[in-house]
Parts: C-alpha cells; structure tokens; sequence
C-alpha cells in the first residue's frame, strides 16, 4: 500500500528555494510527529502493512535529524540530541515485531520530537543559522 507523503515533505517541495536549514530541520521535526501518529493510528486500526511502512519512514525521518547534526558547531547540545535520536531508534527497533510494545515506543518518541521541536521553534534567530548543529 502506498503512503501518502507527510504534509511536511509537501511544503518542503513547495517551498524548497525560500526554506533556511533552520525551517528544514523543523519540517522535517514535523514529519517525524506525523509519521509517529501515522503509526499510532495503523497500530489501533490492526493495519500491520501501514504500521511497519510508517515506522520505517519514521525512522528514516530520525536518522536523517541525527545525520544533519554537526558536532563541532553543536558541541554538547549535538551530542546529546546525537544519543536521544539514537535512543528512539533503538527503542523502535527494539519494539517492531510487538504493537503493543510499539504503541509505547512510538509514543515516547512522538512526545521527545515535540518536546525537541519545540525547543527548536523557540530558538533565537539572531544568531547564525545552526541548522547543521542540531
């Protein structure tokens, strides 16, 4: 079954020339959100296909937040947002075979990416673009 793109990666093909690294990183946080609800919704409605799809481009989605990471520019705050992605991969990972187990996990991880998001919406933008660094 296909998936229907994030509203996230619409906006980012509409908008690709105007977006700064700094707004990317934040739809892309926006996608990770949808994804983990995506997979919420296919684990209540039984839909195993949609599930597993869903949290392998949620995945997808964490991994590419933790490739754009720059540890020199980001320092500590790199680092330790380096080892929180690694966790939420590790705890997908861990969960896919089990929805229960999963529901918790994707949970978990829907909330951490808000909680980050958050933090990342409300940076002060007076400072250089640090989208490398996040």
């Amino acid at each position: 079954m296909a998936v229907a793109q994030t509203q996230a990666a619409l906006v980012m093909q509409e908008q690709a020339e105007q977006l700064t690294s700094h707004q990317v990183i934040s739809l892309l946080m926006d996608g990770a959100i949808e994804r983990a609800s995506g997979v919420i919704m296919a684990i209540h409605s039984g839909n195993d296909e949609n599930r597993q799809i869903l949290a392998a481009k949620l995945k997808a989605i964490i991994n590419g937040l933790r490739e754009s990471l720059d540890f020199k520019l980001g320092g500590t705050v790199a680092e330790n947002l380096a080892a929180l992605y690694d966790y939420m991969i590790e705890r997908l990972h861990a969960t896919e075979g089990d929805p229960a187990e999963q529901l918790e996990a994707v949970t978990e991880t829907r909330r951490l990416i808000a909680e980050v998001k958050s933090g990342w919406d409300n940076m002060d933008l007076q400072v250089p673009d640090m989208a490398q660094g996040a």
